[in-house]
């Protein structure tokens, strides 16, 4: 029976913060294309929330102050954006100036074969520096670590877009309020004062992730090594060229920048081993919360994690409370959970709004729950892969089939949700190949990812011949993604360029 427009308001309703995202985001775009004073967007703030306050002291007005509000937030949006514009042009004026800067490194800086790369935050200044410092002429080259406060004597010099290229490199740096480029060739360049400088919490997690690396670099050969740095915490500077353009061309570069897929395949080997020690799913819940918050310190504030984890939180929380009859069970909900990552994020950086990778993490997600909450339902009962009695037991081929149905859908979703996407910010429509790739791909990561985090548990325990063993399973399923990259890249018509 087909759905009636009082239903429609009926489930919207049991959604709000998917409507609060929806305009929020609506007055960013909007003071974005419209360039709109900030006094200006003060003001209508300001007039939006009187009125919406006083229409609650009139009865029977429920929908207009929902409307009132819902502007409100389009208005508290635009007006955020409009304020939080960092004015990087009154600063390019004085940039060629400056031969010298001294400051400290906010950024877990990423070191490959060719040169290493980190943001500084300068010392009486506004913003941030993107510095790259390579090393090709000096092999011996000085180690830079987060925290480390800088004497560096290179010129500053204004972002400048590379010849050819549609990618708008200043304004991606201006969003960051990042307004200055150091690039640096020799050791003498650059001077130590100090160290342990940064955020204590992101100190510590940094200090953590060089030990790892360690660990991984130490059992791996280059390449699997930092084929599996990539996987498990996105960092893609020492990858070779090549392999990182294989996976790029194949359509399955999103396996190397860690968002909610990641962690959630890292929730999942959790889960498994939990529930095999008898542990239910409300101490599950909150027996993986140390965990995404180690990931998240590990890794560092990526947008998509941070998305994953305010979802992970509001769900938590949610099904915690709706146990105990404290909220509502349809509020702990994945979109609420999604509209709540959203909009914690933007009020942070509205301008993450305009971010590829903010759209691409926020696209695919949705594309996958609405496949999983309103698609999957009507496949899975019109292709009837589930029981139809209560208490038929399934058998392992229908278990089978079902599970291989579910990860072609998901897939299949979040392509088609981020295409549209990669097509405006890339100029490329990932045909055919794409897909196979994935389903060819994403799987296998999972299992290396997780062979990943053993090696790492292994090699931390004194039997160095278990983690020797564990670490030559994962090497070969490394080099077979490696291989299977390759393939899926060199696919004809794999790819639409435009």
């Amino acid at each position: 029976m087909p759905i009636q427009p009082f239903d429609k308001a009926r489930k919207l309703r049991r959604r709000p913060l998917v409507l609060v995202a929806i305009f929020f985001a609506l007055g960013i775009f909007a003071a974005q294309s419209l360039q709109l004073a900030l006094a200006w967007l003060a003001g209508l703030t300001a007039l939006m929330l009187a009125l919406a306050v006083l229409s609650l002291s009139i009865p029977h007005l429920r929908s207009l102050t929902t409307f009132l509000v819902l502007l409100s937030c389009t208005a508290l949006g635009a007006l955020l954006y409009a304020n939080a514009r960092f004015p990087t042009e009154r600063l390019y004026e004085h940039t060629e100036k400056i031969q010298h800067v001294r400051g400290v490194v906010v950024s877990y800086p990423d070191h490959g074969p060719e040169r290493s790369r980190f943001v500084l935050k300068p010392h009486n200044a506004p913003g941030y520096l993107q510095v790259f410092y390579d090393h090709t002429r000096d092999p011996e080259y000085l180690q830079i670590h987060y925290g480390d406060e800088l004497v560096i004597r290179a010129p500053v010099r204004v972002p400048t877009n590379r010849a050819g290229e549609r990618f708008d490199y200043r304004e991606y740096l201006r969003r960051r309020d990042i307004w200055g480029v150091i690039w640096v060739y020799r050791e003498s360049q650059v001077q130590i004062i100090t160290h342990r400088q940064g955020f204590f919490l992101l100190q510590w997690g940094y200090e953590l992730r060089q030990k790892l690396f360690a660990q991984i670099e130490r059992y791996l050969s280059l390449e699997q090594g930092a084929l599996l740095k990539g996987l498990l915490f996105g960092e893609r500077e020492s990858l070779p060229s090549e392999i990182a353009q294989n996976f790029r061309d194949a359509g399955v570069m999103h396996v190397l920048a860690v968002s909610g897929a990641n962690l959630g395949m890292i929730l999942a080997l959790l889960a498994l081993v939990l529930r095999w020690w008898g542990f239910n799913f409300t101490k599950l819940y909150f027996l993986a919360t140390p965990v995404v918050v180690l990931y998240l310190v590990i890794v560092g504030f990526e947008v998509s994690l941070l998305r994953a984890t305010a979802m992970f939180f509001f769900l938590t929380v949610g099904f915690f409370f709706a146990e105990r009859g404290w909220i509502l069970k349809r509020w702990a909900d994945p979109l609420q959970g999604l509209s709540t990552a959203a909009i914690a994020i933007l009020l942070a950086d509205p301008e993450a709004l305009f971010e590829a990778g903010f759209q691409l993490s926020f696209v695919g997600t949705l594309g996958i729950l609405l496949a999983v909450l309103y698609l999957w339902p009507r496949l899975e009962e019109r292709l009837q892969l589930k029981p139809r009695l209560p208490r038929e037991e399934e058998t392992l081929s229908r278990r089978g089939l079902r599970g291989a149905a579910l990860f072609l859908i998901v897939s299949l979703a979040a392509q088609l949700a981020v295409a549209p996407v990669l097509a405006y910010h890339f100029h490329r429509v990932y045909l055919w190949g794409a897909l196979l790739g994935n389903l060819a791909i994403v799987p296998l990561v999972t299992i290396a990812l997780w062979g990943g985090i053993s090696l790492l548990v292994a090699s931390a325990v004194p039997l160095p011949f278990v983690a020797q063993i564990v670490a030559t399973l994962e090497g070969l399923l490394l080099q077979v993604l490696i291989r299977l990259s390759q393939f899926f890249a060199n696919l004809p018509g794999a790819i639409w360029s435009f």
